[in-house]
């Protein structure tokens, strides 16, 4: 009876600790028999369990990493006016937070449709930037995310034929381009790399989307916010000179008056 029963009741007192919370006890497997298989069997199911909960932590830590980013960010953003600043707090952000390999962020010009350069991180942005960089339209990944204004993942860049890469990244390995888009109009595409492989997972993208919805309602009122404000120069400017040409004697004196300040 001894000898039937003790394994059941060890067995038993293992999954009570389990029960309990204790997810790396494991039971001692002494025999080949039932028994022994089932306290085997046990061991599994745990060492599973342990395994599954410790990615739903991991996960849960990461969405709560990227949700603090993306409100960090957010933050940032909204007391942002010029759409310069704007670009490059966003990349400082991103890079800050995450230790990317590489952040820059494109905006479209809207006579050409290519890719400018607004915002990039390090000595290779400030290169670009001074280089004054840009991609023609649907030029490489980023032009490939503008121009279906979708989010484009490559794990492995050598692997994607329509990848372009750029000598001032030479160790970068995967690539992820998502769309800056307002009410369906893409403004520009933040682009994210990574130095190794399958460096970049979906989990990126996600949290990318986020900034790049924030980054859009952003670049938006920036831009408003330039219009108005040169619309109120012109319309100040306009009313200067039609008082000093209001303060004209004569026909000549006014013509002199409106060309002078024309």
């Amino acid at each position: 009876s001894q000898f039937l029963t003790t394994p059941i009741k060890n067995l038993s007192n293992i999954s009570n600790q389990i029960a309990a919370g204790d997810l790396r006890t494991r039971a001692s497997i002494e025999t080949d028999d039932e028994i022994g298989e089932l306290a085997a069997t046990f061991n599994n199911m745990t060492s599973r369990l342990e395994e599954t909960l410790e990615n739903l932590e991991d996960r849960v830590r990461e969405r709560t990493r990227a949700l603090e980013t993306s409100f960090n960010v957010s933050r940032k953003l909204s007391s942002i006016t010029n759409p310069g600043q704007l670009a490059a707090a966003v990349v400082t952000q991103l890079q800050s937070a995450y230790d990317y390999y590489h952040v820059q962020i494109y905006l479209v010009e809207e006579e050409t449709g290519n890719l400018i350069l607004a915002g990039g991180t390090g000595e290779p942005g400030a290169i670009m930037l001074a280089r004054k960089h840009n991609l023609p339209k649907g030029r490489g990944l980023v032009g490939r995310a503008a121009g279906q204004n979708t989010s484009v993942l490559i794990p492995d860049v050598s692997r994607d034929e329509g990848w372009l890469p750029n000598t001032l990244l030479p160790e970068t390995k995967s690539e992820a381009a998502v769309p800056v888009a307002f009410g369906g109009k893409v403004l520009g595409v933040l682009d994210v790399q990574q130095n190794k492989v399958d460096g970049l997972t979906v989990a990126d993208v996600e949290l990318l989307q986020s900034v790049a919805s924030q980054s859009a309602i952003s670049l938006q009122n920036a831009r408003s916010f330039e219009e108005a404000r040169t619309r109120a120069e012109l319309e100040s400017l306009v009313n200067v000179i039609g008082q000093n040409i209001q303060r004209a004697a004569t026909v000549e004196e006014t013509l002199q008056t409106a060309a002078r300040e024309l």
